[in-house]
C-alpha cells in the first residue's frame, strides 16, 4: 500500500542535544506550471551547524526528483542566525496529471566552536555529525483543486473532556490532500488540529480533544484548510 509519509526522521549519530527547525515542512504545489519554494533554516543550537542538501527519489513511478532545481548545496548556519534553501519544480511536457513526491535529505555537521579564551585556557569543539533526515515532498501535476471535506461529525465527552469525531473525505482526482482544521470558540478560543496528508479518494476517521473547550455550544465554527498555504475548503457554522 503507497504510503504518504511527511517526515521520516532517521538518527544516525548525535553526541549534544540541539533542535531542528525547518519551515514550512512541505512542498504541496503544482508543478507543471513551475512551483518556487522557500524553506527557512533557522539554528538556536548554541553551535554552528552545517546543513548538506540532496533531493533523492520518491515513490516508483512516480517520483520528481529529476525535475528539481535548488540552491544552495552547503549552507552554514551560525547560532541564532537563519537561512534559506530554495527549491524549484517542473515537469517535463506531456507529463500524466496525477501527484509525485521525492525526499529532500538533509544532513548536518556540527561544527567547532570560535576559538576563545577560559579558565583552562584556549579551547575549540570538534566537529559532531548529527542527523539525517528525508523529507517526504508531494507535488501534482494538472488542474486537480482540492475537494476535501469534514463528514458525520459529533461531538462527545470523555473523562470531562469535549471530542470532535468524524472523518475527512478526500474526493481529489489523483492528488493528496494535506489539510488542517481550526475549532474557532464564541470567545474567541481555538483549537488547531493538523491532519496530515489524506491521499486521491480516500479517507481517515478523526477522533480529536477539544480542551478550550467545555460544551458544544462554546463553538462558533470549524475551518478546514489546506495546510501549506491555508486555502479554505469547507466552513462548517454553528
Amino acid at each position: 500500500m503507497k504510503k504518504y509519509l511527511i517526515i521520516i526522521l532517521t538518527i544516525l549519530l548525535s553526541s549534544i542535544a540541539w533542535a531542528f527547525h525547518i519551515s514550512p515542512d512541505g512542498f504541496g504545489k503544482r508543478v507543471d506550471e513551475g512551483a518556487m519554494q522557500e524553506y527557512t533554516f533557522k539554528n538556536n543550537t548554541g553551535k554552528t551547524i552545517r546543513y548538506r542538501f540532496k533531493m533523492l527519489p520518491g515513490s516508483d513511478g512516480r517520483s520528481m526528483h529529476e525535475w528539481i532545481e535548488f540552491e544552495p548545496k552547503v549552507m552554514t548556519i551560525k547560532n541564532a542566525e537563519s537561512k534559506k534553501l530554495k527549491v524549484f519544480v517542473k515537469s517535463p511536457a506531456g507529463t500524466p496529471i496525477g501527484d509525485y513526491n521525492f525526499y529532500m535529505n538533509v544532513e548536518t555537521v556540527t561544527l567547532p566552536n570560535t576559538v576563545g579564551n577560559t579558565k583552562e585556557g584556549t579551547a575549540a569543539a570538534g566537529s559532531t555529525v548529527g542527523l539525517s533526515i528525508n523529507i517526504e515532498m508531494i507535488g501534482w501535476v494538472g488542474d486537480l483543486p482540492a475537494q476535501l471535506k469534514l463528514e458525520k461529525h459529533e461531538f462527545h465527552t470523555k473523562d470531562g473532556t469535549l471530542y470532535l469525531k468524524g472523518f475527512v473525505n478526500n474526493r481529489t482526482e489523483k492528488r493528496f490532500v494535506r489539510y488542517m482544521m481550526d475549532i474557532i470558540g464564541n470567545n474567541g478560543a481555538r483549537e488547531t488540529f493538523y491532519g496530515g496528508v489524506v491521499p486521491a479518494k480516500d479517507s481517515r476517521n478523526i477522533d480529536i480533544p477539544l480542551p478550550k473547550f467545555k460544551k458544544k455550544s462554546d463553538i462558533w465554527k470549524i475551518e478546514v484548510r489546506e495546510t501549506l498555504d491555508r486555502n479554505l475548503l469547507q466552513t462548517i457554522n454553528f
